[in-house]
């Protein structure tokens, strides 16, 4: 009896410690979103206060150096160092729930759908209509391959883009979360992507979208299985009819200016970009230099039409820009612009800072504009 209750007390204070944590995650969520509306002046006083060295990038968001340089006051004790695969999860879903603040949408419904490996969890968004859309078309659909360097991320880390590329895009909206290095080596998450694109097709009644503009997207790593999932759709009846591709990770072979330019006190560093390459060495069998890896050395023609989307201060900028232009060289329609004062993931900050949520809202904008064009 004393066991039983010593057990009901030990989680009763775990329960307790847990809500603590979600409490103070929350109030340092709102503590960010409340320092956007400081003056640029401040911003850079408070980064310059906290090490960062604002004489390095001058030109990158004020607001964004004050949070790169609170993250680096956090992590000095973990710099440099390569944290398991299960703990990088838990802080990531930590961090983007203690910044959530979710888009309304009309709807949010959670479920899952088979796949050649087994069942996957999918979310799926539709906008709360504006009276334009009210009596239009069928809505698009976008399938969306989430970031997080192939390691981390899933449905929940990026409910709030997917909520406001769902809103702002007035388009629906269907989020997956693919299997992850370094457990299941390439070419895992591109089965599951295919499949989840396939499934829409499918289904595509069910989910009330227009069967002709089912669209694939993605940040980061997302952005590569879109690349990836495009050419291998090629000719397939379940081909995407655009992507939308936001600072993807492109080729795993070359070296970029831009990679040595911003890979060191950013959000994506060098270090990162090193370790999600020795896990895909260390576990796939698929060469860098593979399309299904690189993209940029695939087949470019005939590829359904590109909005790429570049931050100025990510390494990962020249990739995408050198990708817009070989898609055009190529014969296939691209349409490319590089976000301004923004580093890598800034469309998972748009819930804490302005430039990067205005610049989110204009993709979404964008590319339903694009969708709009197609035939």
């Amino acid at each position: 009896m004393n066991d039983m209750n010593n057990a009901l007390k030990a989680g009763a204070l775990v329960n307790r410690f847990g809500d603590l944590i979600s409490r103070l995650d929350k109030l340092k969520g709102i503590a960010l979103r409340l320092s956007m509306k400081l003056p640029a002046a401040s911003h850079r006083a408070i980064a310059k206060s906290l090490g960062f060295n604002h004489t390095r990038y001058p030109a990158l968001d004020p607001h964004i150096q004050v949070l790169l340089s609170i993250r680096k006051y956090m992590t000095a004790a973990n710099e440099g160092s390569k944290p398991l695969p299960e703990i990088s999860r838990y802080v990531f879903r930590r961090d983007m729930a203690a910044i959530a603040n979710p888009t309304p949408v009309a709807t949010v419904k959670d479920f899952e759908i088979p796949s050649r490996a087994g069942q996957l969890t999918v979310r799926h968004y539709t906008p709360i209509l504006s009276d334009e859309a009210t009596n239009a078309e069928p809505l698009p659909l976008l399938v969306f391959f989430h970031g997080g360097s192939f390691i981390v991320g899933d449905v929940d880390t990026h409910d709030d883009p997917c909520r406001m590329f769902c809103q702002f895009g007035q388009m629906q909206v269907l989020s997956v979360t693919y299997r992850l290095l370094p457990e299941h080596p390439s070419p895992a998450a591109i089965e599951d992507c295919i499949d989840t694109l396939k499934w829409a097709h499918e289904h595509v009644a069910e989910l009330g979208a227009n069967p002709r503009k089912i669209a694939v997207g993605g940040d980061s790593a997302g952005g590569n299985l879109a690349a990836v999932v495009s050419q291998l759709a090629k000719g397939k009846a379940y081909a995407p009819a655009a992507q939308l591709l936001m600072y993807p990770s492109l080729d795993l072979v070359n070296d970029y200016p831009s990679h040595h330019a911003f890979g060191e006190g950013l959000f994506l560093s060098r270090v990162d970009v090193d370790f999600c390459k020795e896990l895909h060495l260390s576990r796939s069998l698929l060469p860098f230099s593979d399309p299904r890896v690189s993209p940029m050395f695939g087949d470019l023609t005939g590829l359904p039409s590109a909005l790429i989307v570049t931050a100025a201060f990510d390494s990962l900028r020249d990739e995408g820009e050198t990708y817009a232009i070989k898609m055009r060289e190529a014969g296939s329609d691209c349409v490319a612009y590089r976000v301004e004062g923004q580093g890598h993931g800034f469309v998972s900050m748009a819930m804490i800072n302005q430039a990067a949520f205005e610049a989110t809202r204009s993709i979404a904008e964008d590319f339903r504009k694009l969708l709009d064009g197609l035939s």
